[in-house]
């Protein structure tokens, strides 16, 4: 088993859940991101046997929970590389349902304002049905919308989901596929506008998680 030698970090909650009702899919008002933290332990990857990469984040270790959550990721690869289309099978087989895990794309550095900061597109979804689709620079995170409900998600522990992303040239849209289903489309049309840039996975640590008597697992499939 080797593990993904990869950045990750950590920002906040922002991007995944409502700390004050784990199941209001409201949008809440959030403070100051802390800065970020840079690890490589959580995300461990092996071949399956089957043509696929299964990639493993488990964790129940207190010093990754903390009383307002916090959102770990992992990217790989060459920041230059065009994106154009990514599939993953992933499954959450224990933590909090609304706790959010996903993909990362089009990850890399940019200079905005004379500062250098990465910048990152994500979908995620939890096991309770939902997904979310945002950008997060620097830290902060903005959704294009948030937390929605489809009936094409399995739920529950340990429900396998198949993400896909694709990019229409054509039209400049990312289209959002979940278990064979179009889901929505969307454009990234602010600066830094991403098209190109490492993959990943993203997941969160929510302060409903109780560590360490539980912890958070969840499986990664892909192609790679």
């Amino acid at each position: 088993m080797r593990t993904i030698k990869a950045l990750m970090a950590i920002i906040t909650t922002i991007i995944l859940t409502n700390c004050s009702n784990p199941h209001n899919n409201e949008r809440p008002e959030w403070g100051e991101i802390p800065p970020p933290i840079w690890s490589g332990e959580l995300f461990e990857s092996e071949a399956d046997g089957y043509g696929y990469t299964r990639t493993t984040f488990r964790t129940n270790d207190p010093q990754h929970w903390n009383q307002e959550g916090s959102t770990i990721w992992t990217v790989w690869g060459d920041t230059e590389a065009v994106f154009e289309s990514r599939t993953v099978r992933m499954a959450k087989t224990s933590g909090e349902p609304v706790g959010g895990f996903g993909i990362v794309f089009c990850q890399g550095e940019h200079e905005i304002n004379g500062r250098l900061l990465p910048a990152m597109l994500v979908v995620m979804i939890n096991n309770v049905g939902e997904y979310i689709v945002g950008k997060a620079i620097g830290g902060v995170f903005t959704d294009f919308n948030w937390w929605q409900s489809t009936a094409h998600l399995n739920r529950g522990s340990g429900s396998s989901n198949e993400i896909t992303v694709t990019f229409d040239e054509d039209n400049g849209q990312f289209i959002l596929i979940i278990n064979g289903h179009e889901i929505e489309r969307f454009r990234d049309d602010n600066e830094p506008r991403l098209r190109s840039g490492r993959n990943g996975y993203i997941t969160v640590i929510t302060p409903f998680d109780n560590f360490p008597v539980t912890g958070i697992n969840i499986l990664f499939w892909e192609k790679k």
